[in-house]
């Protein structure tokens, strides 16, 4: 049975800061070369061509997400219409405005901050920084067209069918509101984690570009911007899928270096496209998403979450699936119970386990015991 929590304390937040009123925005030829521009747009066009693309885009103009799209990304929610429907594929024509969408993505009139058009133009081709920048700006774009299309609302089933089950949800008994385990959503199109849309500069549009990032790149990507919190240093991933990781994951080495393979590749190139990247067991270092935002300053913009000003309960169990070094430290503590009682061990295994130990992050649950004083062993009943 589900735990009654009896007049919990209200929860207070953290306020983002206002936005800078001189980083306006501008298209991107306002302030990128030839190069750096041409090399945006190809990137963008080669992502939108993607079938994944157009489908995720196709969901949008429709009006309602499919009900394998709604299953993979939260908990089953009754009567919503997706399900009260049997949305479980696109209706007609939907697709194939996508695709005719698709091929005048610049009549979408995209604009860009102007940071964040200079910090692209400031980049060297060929370089990490240019990589990371050009990321960036290709998943912003992909964000800001996906807000477009929701704020057309021209599908065949419009936003006020999702505002209406909202509506007819909130009315519920205090009891069964109590027990509910999940927040009822405000848009149909959602990343469960970016839903601040009284925060967002396009409200509820920005959540169904949340929405959208997830099902493009396998969660909304973020960047760990520095002591300055201007910079672009690594890149990171909030999961979309409901039983995968709630920690930021970063793509493996060879996962990014496809995915800008696949950006930077001539149109008629059949490279495989990488995305989405879902965070598995071997997409590590992990980060604690309250820690990364809070104290490590990773983020893409300081509003897309709601942080509160204490750190919240954990949500469930730490595991495997969100911290993979609570495998290898199983490893580490079993080799050496057998290594105590005489039984064989794997060195090999162990070592790889115990490296793996040592590149943990500071939100880990493995930080304090293995990486300050990894040179001593854990202590083993």
């Amino acid at each position: 049975m589900r735990a009654q929590i009896e007049n919990p304390e209200p929860i207070t937040y953290i306020t983002p800061p206002p936005p800078d009123p001189s980083d306006t925005e501008v298209p991107d030829q306002d302030v990128l070369d030839d190069e750096h521009k041409e090399t945006f747009r190809q990137a963008l066009r080669r992502l939108l061509s993607t079938p994944l693309a157009e489908y995720t885009y196709a969901q949008i103009l429709d009006g309602l997400p499919t009900g394998p799209s709604l299953r993979d990304s939260y908990v089953w929610m009754p009567r919503h219409p997706v399900y009260e429907l049997e949305h479980t594929e696109l209706c007609e024509g939907f697709l194939d405005k996508a695709r005719d969408l698709r091929t005048k993505f610049d009549a979408f009139g995209l604009r860009f901050k102007q940071s964040l058009l200079r910090a692209f133009q400031n980049t060297t081709s060929g370089s990490q920084q240019f990589n990371l920048r050009l990321i960036e700006l290709v998943v912003v774009a992909c964000h800001q067209i996906a807000a477009h299309l929701y704020e057309l609302d021209g599908g065949a089933h419009k936003h006020q069918l999702h505002q209406d089950w909202v509506d007819a949800e909130s009315q519920v008994t205090e009891k069964e509101a109590r027990y509910r385990s999940y927040a009822l959503p405000p848009t149909a199109f959602f990343h469960r984690f970016y839903q601040a849309y009284d925060q967002y500069p396009r409200g509820r549009a920005d959540v169904a570009g949340y929405w959208a990032e997830g099902k493009i790149f396998g969660g909304v990507v973020v960047f760990d911007r520095g002591e300055t919190e201007q910079e672009c240093n690594s890149m990171w991933i909030h999961g979309s899928k409901y039983r995968g990781p709630q920690t930021l994951y970063p793509p493996m080495p060879e996962q990014f270096d496809a995915l800008i393979s696949f950006l930077l590749a001539k149109p008629d190139d059949e490279l495989p496209c990488p995305p989405p990247i879902f965070g598995t067991r071997m997409n590590r270092p992990r980060w604690d998403a309250y820690d990364a935002i809070t104290r490590f300053h990773i983020f893409r913009d300081k509003y897309e979450r709601k942080v509160p000003t204490t750190r919240p309960q954990p949500g469930r169990i730490q595991d495997g699936v969100d911290w993979p070094e609570i495998l290898d430290e199983h490893i580490v503590m079993t080799a050496m119970r057998h290594r105590r009682w005489g039984k064989p061990v794997d060195e090999e295994e162990l070592a790889a386990a115990q490296a793996r130990l040592k590149e943990v992050t500071p939100s880990s649950p493995c930080w304090t015991q293995y990486v300050p004083n990894s040179e001593h062993e854990p202590q083993v009943d």
